[in-house]
């Protein structure tokens, strides 16, 4: 049964196409289609919603420009893993492997706990300040030498599920977890880099002496709605920061 066009989104001023294309997005992030998942071709989602095939064409479109969603030839449309994991490492310099393979670090938890969201946090994550989160602190080392310590916020209750599976369920990288265990597909990021020294905390935790230069990365990770769902503080020695960039 087809769904109404003013079904497709919450605002009826808006176009037909950015309708479905809000509507599409709401229901990824609702974990209707997992990531790597293919879409339903254009002609059954323009069945579905009533509307022509060009309109769900200009949909999808819209969606796979904004990153959202991949288009493979003769295959379909399939919703796009970000290629987030291990990216916040391109700012550090790391011995490579041998094999060439991805250099995916340890990580461990130094500590997790239910939380109001400080300030900062909430802010980062569009919330009101004293909201409920989930805080977890995480050290990432590599070849066994700590290189990141990180601070990271979560938003209550969507994030309920990582308080109580156990330390060694987290593994080495955070947002494949969050989407098997939460439903929460990380589409995009922002970082913001700093340079600060280091207090007692980190400089404990990173082996490094107080007040030494360190390297503050703070990211904001996006879900598929394009809601922020993740504010991460990491921390870095300074001495070991790379930043390389291309222009034409």
């Amino acid at each position: 049964m087809p769904v109404p066009a003013e079904r497709s989104a919450d605002d009826p001023r808006l176009p037909l196409h950015a309708r479905l294309r809000d509507d599409l997005a709401r229901r990824i992030a609702a974990g209707e289609w997992p990531a790597e998942a293919a879409l339903p071709a254009e002609a059954a989602l323009a069945r579905h919603y009533g509307v022509a095939v060009n309109t769900a064409r200009r949909a999808l479109d819209q969606l796979a420009r904004e990153g959202l969603l991949e288009r493979r030839q003769g295959r379909g449309t399939f919703v796009r893993r970000a290629a987030l994991q291990g990216s916040l490492l391109r700012f550090f310099r790391l011995a490579g492997r041998e094999d060439g393979g991805e250099i995916v670090p340890e990580a461990r938890i130094l500590g997790r706990a239910r939380c109001r969201l400080p300030a900062d946090a909430a802010v980062a994550l569009g919330l009101p300040t004293g909201h409920p989160g989930l805080n977890l602190r995480r050290l990432r080392l590599w070849q066994g030498e700590a290189l990141l310590f990180e601070d990271i916020h979560l938003p209550l209750p969507a994030f309920a599920p990582l308080a109580t599976i156990p330390e060694t369920g987290f593994g080495a990288l955070l947002y494949p977890l969050y989407e098997t265990r939460c439903g929460r597909l990380v589409t995009r990021a922002e970082d913001e880099i700093t340079f600060a020294g280091a207090n007692a905390e980190t400089a404990a935790a990173l082996g490094l002496p107080r007040a030494a230069p360190i390297v503050e990365i703070r990211r904001i990770a996006f879900g598929a709605d394009g809601a922020p769902i993740e504010a991460r503080l990491s921390r870095g020695p300074a001495a070991r920061f790379r930043y390389r960039a291309s222009a034409t």
